[in-house]
């Protein structure tokens, strides 16, 4: 979905910086990061404290209102489900990537990505809220970062950034909400994902792609790759929650979403990637999904298959700003939804924490 554009004409030599590192490389990055105009190269920065990760955002006190199941992953190219003798979980990037602890909370670290280019450091204690994981970042993942920027550098019509990291990405997601409500932040998104498809590419893409078991389960696999560089590591699981009503490999989770981890902003997840993503699944693919973000440990699960329902009626509507989200208003407070979110409408639930889900 979020292919590279050709680099016929890429700078001889680009500044590529990761959270971990600065390299420079010749002839890696697309065009997508040649500056337009002048005022592209312009120094970027982000809002104080974004993705700085200073201060952890405090859990709830109640319970995790989240579905969970047991965890089977996809290995390679193939659709079919592959479970180690033990009944544990295979990897799901294949290889001896050190991340046999990855069901408890010891540190390990895994590739991932293209290729399995990109590492994850997962720390001791990582499914606390304020854990956070260390990413080194591709050649190819920031490629496709320094496009993506660029696609919403040109949408919302400020200066590209000079430097391309996730920092920097981050800030212009930022950039994206200002002065704008939930559905035009929503709408930069889906203007921007219609964009990566040919003409007539959804009708292609409903013809391929029919809600059945295969069409879901390789929807599953391909997002486990394309979609790895802006959320970080995933893996495919088996689940019966779809329309259909049958055990599939269509569940894509997320081990701690790096999106929300970096950003910390509730509003951006549910504005800018829940919605956005279902309503371009559902409205232009004609393919129900279901994204469930957890905001206690920022986990998050994919389902493919699944029909949401309909924003305004969608829990992730109740819940609050963190202490980590540099635009927070009354963060952690329980019963305060975040501000930059649009009023729930459905059935009363009981009260949520700021950060759980």
């Amino acid at each position: 979905l979020f292919s590279a554009p050709a680099a016929a004409s890429a700078p001889a030599a680009v500044r590529l910086r990761s959270r971990s590192k600065m390299v420079t490389r010749p002839d890696v990055v697309s065009a997508a990061m040649a500056p337009n105009s002048a005022s592209s190269s312009s120094s970027f920065r982000m809002p104080a404290g974004a993705a700085s990760g200073s201060g952890a955002s405090s859990s709830s006190s109640s319970s995790p209102r989240h579905f969970t199941s047991r965890s089977v992953s996809l290995r390679g190219g193939s659709v079919a489900a592959r479970v180690s003798n033990s009944g544990l979980p295979a990897s799901s990037s294949g290889g001896n990537n050190n991340n046999d602890n990855k069901g408890d909370d010891k540190k390990f670290s895994t590739p991932y990505s293209f290729l399995g280019l990109s590492t994850a450091e997962f720390p001791d204690g990582w499914k606390a809220p304020g854990a956070r994981v260390a990413y080194t970042d591709s050649a190819p993942d920031l490629a496709l970062m320094a496009w993506f920027m660029r696609k919403i550098a040109m949408a919302i019509d400020v200066p590209m950034p000079k430097n391309i990291s996730y920092d920097e990405f981050i800030a212009l997601c930022f950039l994206q909400m200002k002065g704008r409500d939930p559905d035009g932040q929503r709408d930069i998104t889906l203007g921007i994902m219609r964009s990566l498809m040919p003409p007539g590419g959804d009708k292609v893409f409903r013809a391929l792609f029919p809600t059945n078991k295969f069409s879901l389960e390789l929807n599953g696999k391909i997002t486990e790759t394309v979609f790895a560089w802006m959320v970080g590591p995933m893996e495919v699981q088996s689940t019966v929650e779809n329309d259909l009503g049958e055990e599939m490999f269509s569940r894509v989770h997320i081990q701690k979403c790096r999106w929300l981890q970096e950003s910390g902003c509730t509003g951006m997840c549910v504005n800018m990637c829940k919605t956005a993503t279902q309503d371009f699944f559902c409205n232009d693919f004609g393919l129900p999904l279901t994204i469930k973000p957890n905001f206690e440990d920022k986990s998050c699960d994919f389902y493919f298959g699944l029909t949401p329902p309909p924003i305004e009626m969608d829990e992730a509507l109740t819940f609050g700003c963190t202490s980590t989200c540099s635009t927070a208003v009354n963060a952690d407070v329980a019963g305060k939804p975040c501000h930059k979110l649009r009023k729930y409408e459905g059935p009363p639930i009981a009260a949520a924490g700021a950060g759980a889900k």
